[in-house]
């Protein structure tokens, strides 16, 4: 299928520009090019002359709207390969004067430093079918678009065909998944950026109250809103490939006795504690969970879950019953087995043991069964979900709550499908991976502590200034997190706590939930 639409090449091979907030933006967006042909509408070689100003034509605003009424259905994005997501300034003489009337004094002021993205190919947006007037009306506007971006980004845009590589989802709701969501112009976006331009630039001069002299001025760039635009989910078209599950293989083991929820903890530490018994000197740290100095630890190792057999009945093998899940990774299975093959009982203080039986090994991307039509799948914490590391003490960008905690260890288990993150301190680097996660739109619903004092119940240890916070929660896994994979969250994900269980929901109730920080 023949796909039409802008296409971008950046002759220096790298795109620079940056988010509202100053930090540095990966691609353009949507909404960059509108704004850029908006521009370009209006000074370029399309405009008239009225006056001693330049217009844009009719012909042109209609293509122009035209774009707003009709998001890109689908996109060509190229590999990249993004600088850290960090704030970078350099201090400039932009003739800042401070303290005239004392002790005048000349102040260099910051600014932010464009770190670019290097990019490989095209960036395209693209229509199947596009009227011939508008078609006529881009072409023409592209040819006056010297940059996209910073001005020291140029850009030669090119209206023809294109090689997308994502389709805009048909799930219209912030929370329904998507690979990546991209900033979009809608109906009226137009007229914001004249009324922006019109403010910036009053055809009467300022009264002389407005524009007196003032002892110290910052120089500013006038203020720009983002009040019609949207942000618009697309999916990769080959979806052949769906994304992998965290561990490769589940081991069931059927037990006597049910397991408690307050007692997960205690019986996932009991078992740990007898695998790594029964290999003696021959145990693997992807058991022990303890690494030699140096040595950079895997995301997820053997993890042991209680498993009730409600629970069960949400999987593709109900008739196993209650039992306690081994989650195994890739080439973990073997010793894993030899570690579980002389423990048939566990024990622990003024506890009747647990009779061990029968082994199954089943496969973790396919434990649960699929979501039915027409519904969206949500992630319930069993029982709690255990922060990873201590609260950032000057977060950057964004509040630290519990919702960010929640797609930090979303990161650290999926952190080998993740763009590799270069930072230079801990508190940088949870931030790139906070972002990282969210624009896989996973994201936490719901987020509740636990006023429990008795941390027992949800891990074994914590980590030296991290606060045991126990807090349940619903997640969205957006396009992370595969809709069938067993899969563990948390500080306690090893041990019996942050197991997430499926509960399907609706589209429509879906999306009338709020983001609860």
């Amino acid at each position: 299928m023949a796909v039409t639409g802008i296409r971008a090449r950046f002759p220096l091979g790298v795109y620079v520009g940056h988010r509202p907030d100053g930090s540095p933006d990966a691609l353009p967006s949507t909404l960059r090019l509108h704004a850029a042909l908006v521009a370009a509408a209006s000074r370029g070689s399309t405009a008239d002359v009225r006056g001693a100003t330049l217009a844009r034509r009719s012909s042109i605003t209609r293509a122009l709207e035209w774009i707003e009424d009709n998001p890109p259905e689908f996109v060509e994005l190229p590999p990249v390969r993004e600088n850290a997501n960090v704030k970078e300034f350099a201090f400039r003489d932009e003739g800042v004067v401070e303290n005239v009337s004392k002790s005048p004094m000349r102040r260099k002021t910051p600014r932010a430093v464009g770190t670019g993205t290097a990019i490989s190919a095209p960036i395209g947006w693209g229509w199947a079918d596009v009227p011939a007037d508008v078609a006529e009306a881009l072409a023409t506007l592209c040819e006056d678009v010297p940059c996209l971006g910073e001005a020291h980004s140029p850009v030669i845009l090119e209206f023809g065909e294109i090689a997308p590589t994502h389709r805009r989802s048909s799930r219209v709701s912030p929370f329904a998944p998507a690979d990546i969501r991209i900033a979009t112009p809608v109906s009226g976006r137009l007229c914001e950026l004249d009324e922006l331009h019109a403010e910036a630039h009053p055809h009467t001069p300022p009264a002389p109250a407005k524009d007196r002299w003032k002892e110290t001025e910052q120089p500013s760039a006038p203020p720009i809103s983002h009040n019609n635009a949207v942000d618009i989910g697309y999916n990769p078209i080959d979806t052949t490939n769906p994304p992998a599950a965290p561990w490769r293989h589940v081991i069931h083991i059927s037990i006597d006795t049910p397991i408690p929820n307050s007692e997960r903890v205690g019986w996932s530490i009991a078992l740990h504690r007898a695998m790594v018994a029964a290999l003696d000197t021959d145990a693997s740290s992807v058991i022990t969970g303890r690494y030699a100095p140096g040595t950079a630890p895997e995301a997820n190792r053997v993890a042991i879950q209680p498993i009730d057999a409600a629970v069960m009945s949400m999987s593709r093998h109900p008739h196993l019953g209650a039992g306690i899940a081994i989650l195994v990774p890739n080439d973990a299975l073997e010793i894993t087995n030899r570690a579980l093959r002389n423990v048939t009982r566990l024990y622990r203080r003024d506890q009747q043991p647990i009779l061990l039986g029968q082994r199954t090994i089943v496969d973790a991307a396919t434990f649960w069964q699929a979501p039915g039509p027409g519904v969206i799948r949500v992630w319930e914490s069993l029982p709690a979900v255990m922060p990873e590391t201590r609260r950032p003490r000057r977060p950057r960008r964004r509040a630290w709550t519990l919702a960010e905690s929640a797609q930090l260890s979303v990161g650290f288990v999926f952190r080998d499908q993740l763009p590799h993150v270069s930072a230079r301190t801990a508190e940088e680097r949870y931030a790139a991976t906070v972002d990282a996660v969210e624009s896989r739109g996973v994201r936490a619903v719901v987020t509740s502590p636990l006023p429990d004092a008795d941390v027992r119940k949800y891990a074994h240890k914590m980590p030296d200034g991290v606060v045991a916070q126990p807090y349940r929660l619903h997640l969205l896994g957006g396009s992370l997190l595969p809709d069938q994979a067993l899969i563990a969250i948390g500080q306690s994900r090893h041990l019996g706590c942050g197991l997430l269980c499926p509960i399907d929901r609706p589209e429509s109730l879906v999306e009338s939930w709020g983001v609860t920080e």
